[in-house]
């Protein structure tokens, strides 16, 4: 798992009034708003004591913790300790791990690392066209988890041939032989284009949707600092439907997907039901394959797995987590897990900004290393 990228951490209807514990790259956040509405991100683990602070509630905009009642403003810094009394001065130390969030598309994105903020990648434009065409287009949000490694579920979500035995809604069977096809490969994206015969759609998206389709264009991109997978089907242009989905790593054997379907055809209402149920058919037949690989991890070199050229799309991003690896950005989880007595945090900006008086450590990260590229 990789610090210093941009994570979906949940739905912005979720983070309400109260504050909303989750967890992510095997560690504990809370997310509130603030006075002005914005969602901040915290470490979940209160300095004092240990306290998880989302159990606590949002006092003025803040996180009070439910142990002693300390509370913790956006910035992650302590502002009230009650048993110091009106006048007690409250130490520097006393402040938690704050996360750069950003809310976009119904989706609460927060940076789960250290980097300055020039420095910190920026995130994806997934509907650049589609935003200004209001009531043109139709957005439905859900989520769903893969019981594997979330290297493995990306490189799943652009994986070429295994549509036709798995998906039963678009797997074309008088298409097994993979045609040829080639990968951008950019400084945050990589991208591809592709055609193929499309399978009669069923139900009422026979009514938009015409059968015998010549061949159809498909875009599929991974987003590499903010993981995640953008699908535009060219269905019968102009009507088109894209699938954004976001990966975000629970721990290692446990993914979180976060998905938005948004269509230019059958935009009323009454038609999400529909179009939600297709999308959880297809989660649903990925996770019977995915939820039962060995190992749930990638395995640590190319070499370990028989890959194909048609497999080139997942592998150029595996080659890129890899490479983020051997730089130093990756989390020694075996680490953690042998020891008992600390609790651990992401590191934030704040501390590259400040390193020292900080009361939990961060966590262990893997040396870099030569891996295999």
């Amino acid at each position: 798992m990789l610090i210093n990228n941009w994570y979906v951490l949940a739905l912005s209807d979720e983070v309400g009034t109260e504050p909303l514990g989750v967890h992510a790259l095997d560690q504990d956040f809370v997310l509130f708003r603030d006075e002005q509405g914005q969602v901040r991100c915290l470490s979940d683990i209160c300095v004092h004591k240990g306290g998880s602070l989302c159990r606590g509630k949002v006092v003025d905009g803040t996180v009070q913790c439910p142990y002693h009642g300390w509370r913790y403003n956006g910035a992650g810094e302590c502002v009230l300790i009650p048993s110091l009394g009106p006048d007690g001065k409250i130490p520097k130390r006393a402040r938690v791990d704050a996360y750069p969030t950003d809310e976009r598309w119904g989706w609460i994105w927060v940076f789960l690392g250290d980097l300055p903020e020039a420095e910190r990648p920026p995130l994806p434009d997934f509907f650049p066209e589609y935003e200004a065409q209001d009531g043109e287009w139709r957005f439905n949000r859900g989520k769903a988890q893969f019981q594997c490694n979330w290297v493995r579920a990306i490189e799943n979500g652009v994986d070429r041939t295994h549509a036709v035995f798995v998906h039963t809604d678009f797997g074309n069977p008088e298409r097994t032989v993979a045609a040829p096809y080639e990968v951008v490969d950019e400084e945050h994206r990589l991208y591809c284009i592709g055609a193929g015969k499309p399978l009669n759609k069923r139900g009422t998206w026979r009514d938009a949707i015409p059968d015998q389709r010549d061949e159809r264009e498909t875009e599929v991109q991974i987003y590499v600092p903010a993981p995640s997978i953008r699908i535009q089907m060219h269905m019968q242009p102009p009507k088109s439907q894209i699938i954004v989905t976001a990966y975000t790593p629970i721990n290692e054997g446990l993914t979180q997907l976060t998905f938005i379907q948004a269509r230019n055809f059958m935009t009323d209402e009454k038609y999400d039901e529909d179009a939600r149920k297709r999308v959880f058919l297809v989660l649903g037949e990925d996770a019977a394959v995915l939820d039962h690989l060995q190992p749930a991890r990638v395995p640590p070199l190319l070499s370990d797995e028989l890959l194909l050229d048609s497999d080139k799309h997942g592998v150029m991003f595996r080659k890129r987590v890899k490479a983020r690896e051997a730089a130093g950005d990756a989390i020694d989880t075996r680490a953690i897990r042998n020891e008992d007595d600390y609790a651990r945090v992401i590191p934030s900006p704040a501390r590259s900004r400040d390193p020292k008086n900080w009361v939990l450590r961060p966590v262990p990260m893997r040396p870099g290393d030569d891996a295999d590229q």
